[in-house]
Protein backbone atom coordinates (compact mmCIF):
# COMPACT_ATOMS: atom_id res chain seq x y z
CA UNK A 1 0.00 0.00 0.00
CA UNK A 2 2.83 2.35 0.88
CA UNK A 3 4.40 1.38 -2.42
CA UNK A 4 1.49 2.95 -4.30
CA UNK A 5 2.14 6.34 -2.69
CA UNK A 6 5.85 5.96 -3.27
CA UNK A 7 5.19 4.90 -6.85
CA UNK A 8 2.99 7.98 -7.40
CA UNK A 9 5.72 10.25 -6.03
CA UNK A 10 8.38 8.62 -8.20
CA UNK A 11 6.13 8.92 -11.27
CA UNK A 12 5.48 12.62 -10.50
CA UNK A 13 9.22 13.26 -10.11
CA UNK A 14 9.96 11.37 -13.34
CA UNK A 15 7.32 13.38 -15.22
CA UNK A 16 8.89 16.61 -13.98
CA UNK A 17 12.33 15.34 -14.97
CA UNK A 18 11.07 14.27 -18.41
CA UNK A 19 9.41 17.63 -18.93
CA UNK A 20 12.68 19.36 -18.05
CA UNK A 21 14.58 17.05 -20.40
CA UNK A 22 12.15 17.79 -23.23
CA UNK A 23 12.58 21.52 -22.74
CA UNK A 24 16.37 21.17 -22.75
CA UNK A 25 16.25 18.84 -25.78
CA UNK A 26 14.27 21.44 -27.73
CA UNK A 27 16.65 24.28 -27.01
CA UNK A 28 18.74 25.68 -29.85
CA UNK A 29 22.06 25.64 -28.03
CA UNK A 30 24.23 22.58 -27.90
CA UNK A 31 25.11 23.21 -24.26
CA UNK A 32 23.79 21.06 -21.47
CA UNK A 33 20.94 22.32 -19.32
CA UNK A 34 21.41 25.83 -18.09
CA UNK A 35 21.30 26.55 -14.36
CA UNK A 36 17.95 28.31 -14.90
CA UNK A 37 16.38 25.20 -16.50
CA UNK A 38 17.82 22.94 -13.81
CA UNK A 39 16.60 25.29 -11.09
CA UNK A 40 13.12 25.39 -12.65
CA UNK A 41 12.96 21.59 -12.83
CA UNK A 42 14.19 21.35 -9.24
CA UNK A 43 11.61 23.90 -8.09
CA UNK A 44 8.85 22.02 -9.91
CA UNK A 45 9.93 18.76 -8.28
CA UNK A 46 9.99 20.41 -4.85
CA UNK A 47 6.56 21.96 -5.43
CA UNK A 48 5.11 18.59 -6.46
CA UNK A 49 6.59 16.90 -3.39
CA UNK A 50 5.32 19.69 -1.12
CA UNK A 51 1.86 19.44 -2.67
CA UNK A 52 1.80 15.66 -2.09
CA UNK A 53 2.96 16.20 1.50
CA UNK A 54 0.32 18.85 2.15
CA UNK A 55 -2.35 16.67 0.58
CA UNK A 56 -1.21 13.68 2.64
CA UNK A 57 -1.29 15.70 5.85
CA UNK A 58 -4.76 17.06 5.05
CA UNK A 59 -6.04 13.59 4.16
CA UNK A 60 -4.51 12.08 7.30
CA UNK A 61 -6.23 14.72 9.43
CA UNK A 62 -9.53 14.20 7.60
CA UNK A 63 -9.40 10.42 8.09
CA UNK A 64 -8.51 10.84 11.77
CA UNK A 65 -11.32 13.36 12.30
CA UNK A 66 -13.79 11.02 10.57
CA UNK A 67 -12.83 8.09 12.78
CA UNK A 68 -12.93 10.18 15.97
CA UNK A 69 -16.36 11.64 15.15
CA UNK A 70 -17.84 8.37 13.86
CA UNK A 71 -16.77 6.34 16.88
CA UNK A 72 -17.81 8.99 19.41
CA UNK A 73 -20.86 7.39 21.00
CA UNK A 74 -22.39 10.81 21.54
CA UNK A 75 -22.41 11.67 17.83
CA UNK A 76 -26.00 11.54 16.52
CA UNK A 77 -26.88 8.49 14.39
CA UNK A 78 -27.70 10.63 11.35
CA UNK A 79 -24.27 12.26 11.49
CA UNK A 80 -22.59 8.89 11.91
CA UNK A 81 -24.46 7.52 8.88
CA UNK A 82 -22.83 10.26 6.81
CA UNK A 83 -19.38 9.24 8.04
CA UNK A 84 -19.50 5.56 7.09
CA UNK A 85 -19.43 4.09 3.61
CA UNK A 86 -22.95 2.96 2.59
CA UNK A 87 -24.31 4.79 5.64
CA UNK A 88 -28.00 4.32 4.78
CA UNK A 89 -27.58 0.55 5.05
CA UNK A 90 -26.33 0.97 8.62
CA UNK A 91 -28.98 3.46 9.77
CA UNK A 92 -30.91 0.88 11.84
CA UNK A 93 -27.76 -0.31 13.61
CA UNK A 94 -26.65 3.27 14.24
CA UNK A 95 -30.09 4.21 15.61
CA UNK A 96 -29.89 1.26 18.01
CA UNK A 97 -26.44 2.30 19.18
CA UNK A 98 -27.63 5.86 19.82
CA UNK A 99 -30.03 4.67 22.53
CA UNK A 100 -27.73 2.04 24.04
CA UNK A 101 -26.10 3.51 27.19
CA UNK A 102 -23.03 1.32 26.78
CA UNK A 103 -22.55 2.32 23.13
CA UNK A 104 -22.75 6.02 24.00
CA UNK A 105 -19.53 5.62 26.02
CA UNK A 106 -17.42 4.63 23.02
CA UNK A 107 -14.59 6.64 21.54
CA UNK A 108 -11.48 5.96 19.50
CA UNK A 109 -7.85 6.94 19.30
CA UNK A 110 -6.15 6.83 15.92
CA UNK A 111 -2.52 5.75 16.04
CA UNK A 112 -1.70 5.79 12.33
CA UNK A 113 -3.15 6.57 8.91
CA UNK A 114 -1.41 5.28 5.78
CA UNK A 115 -2.76 6.46 2.46
CA UNK A 116 -2.87 3.63 -0.07
CA UNK A 117 -3.89 5.97 -2.87
CA UNK A 118 -5.99 9.11 -3.26
CA UNK A 119 -9.18 7.38 -2.09
CA UNK A 120 -8.12 4.57 0.27
CA UNK A 121 -6.32 4.54 3.60
CA UNK A 122 -5.33 1.98 6.20
CA UNK A 123 -6.01 3.03 9.78
CA UNK A 124 -4.60 1.71 13.07
CA UNK A 125 -6.94 2.58 15.92
CA UNK A 126 -8.02 1.61 19.43
CA UNK A 127 -11.67 1.46 20.40
CA UNK A 128 -12.34 2.74 23.93
CA UNK A 129 -15.29 2.29 26.27
CA UNK A 130 -15.54 5.04 28.87
CA UNK A 131 -11.89 5.85 28.19
CA UNK A 132 -10.64 2.27 28.65
CA UNK A 133 -9.26 0.39 25.64
CA UNK A 134 -11.52 -2.54 24.74
CA UNK A 135 -10.23 -3.28 21.25
CA UNK A 136 -6.61 -2.10 21.06
CA UNK A 137 -4.50 -1.90 17.92
CA UNK A 138 -7.25 -2.57 15.39
CA UNK A 139 -6.72 -2.38 11.64
CA UNK A 140 -9.36 -0.60 9.61
CA UNK A 141 -9.82 1.24 6.40
CA UNK A 142 -11.16 4.55 5.20
CA UNK A 143 -12.48 5.38 1.75
CA UNK A 144 -12.97 8.70 0.03
CA UNK A 145 -16.55 8.87 -1.23
CA UNK A 146 -17.72 11.93 -3.17
CA UNK A 147 -14.74 13.88 -1.86
CA UNK A 148 -15.30 12.96 1.81
CA UNK A 149 -13.34 10.46 3.86
CA UNK A 150 -15.51 7.80 5.49
CA UNK A 151 -15.02 4.75 7.67
CA UNK A 152 -15.02 1.80 5.28
CA UNK A 153 -18.13 -0.39 5.43
CA UNK A 154 -15.90 -3.46 5.88
CA UNK A 155 -14.36 -1.94 9.01
CA UNK A 156 -17.74 -1.19 10.58
CA UNK A 157 -19.06 -4.63 9.53
CA UNK A 158 -16.15 -6.32 11.30
CA UNK A 159 -17.03 -4.48 14.51
CA UNK A 160 -20.75 -5.23 14.14
CA UNK A 161 -19.90 -8.90 13.66
CA UNK A 162 -18.04 -8.91 16.99
CA UNK A 163 -20.97 -7.18 18.70
CA UNK A 164 -23.74 -9.30 17.22
CA UNK A 165 -21.95 -12.61 16.92
CA UNK A 166 -21.61 -12.34 13.17
CA UNK A 167 -25.30 -11.72 12.41
CA UNK A 168 -25.59 -8.36 10.70
CA UNK A 169 -28.13 -7.51 8.01
CA UNK A 170 -26.26 -4.54 6.50
CA UNK A 171 -23.07 -6.48 5.88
Amino acid sequence: MRLTSLRQTVVACCLVALTGTSIVGCSSSGDSASPTTSAAASAATSAAAKSDSTSSAADTKAVTDTYVTFFDGKTPAATRAGLVEKGAAFQQALDGMAVNPQATGTSVTVAEVKLSDTSHADVKYTLLLNGTPVLPDQSGQAVKDAGQWKVAAATFCALLAIQSGGQTTAC
